[in-house]
């Protein structure tokens, strides 16, 4: 998988070798977070690429705009994008207000 100038391997299971995919478990106990320059773009090629949508793209309140995929292999991704800085105490009253409204 190239991201940029990045590029990222995965593979299917090599259970002969002790390499078993997250399904193996019933699911992925980590996620991947990476960062790159355009997340609505990343996750649409990503979802053409064969990996299954679990959030679509959306700003959050640390300042990114993030998604997450599940790829052909059962690995989890969060792909986030800067949108703004966020200083730590404007940061804090987001979240505060976030959970403030779910009350």
């Amino acid at each position: 998988m190239s991201f940029g100038a990045s590029t990222a391997m995965a593979s299917g299971e090599y259970p002969e070798y002790g390499i078993q995919g997250p399904e193996a478990f019933g699911g992925t106990g980590s996620s991947v977070h990476l960062h790159v320059d355009d997340v609505d773009a990343m996750t649409s090629q990503a979802v053409e690429a064969g990996a299954v949508l679990m959030m679509a793209p959306q700003d959050q309140f640390y300042g990114e705009r993030s998604s997450k995929v599940r790829d052909p292999f059962g690995n989890e991704w969060l792909l986030g994008s800067q949108i703004e800085d966020v200083s730590h105490d404007e940061m804090q009253r987001r979240f505060s207000a976030m959970f403030a409204d779910a009350e």
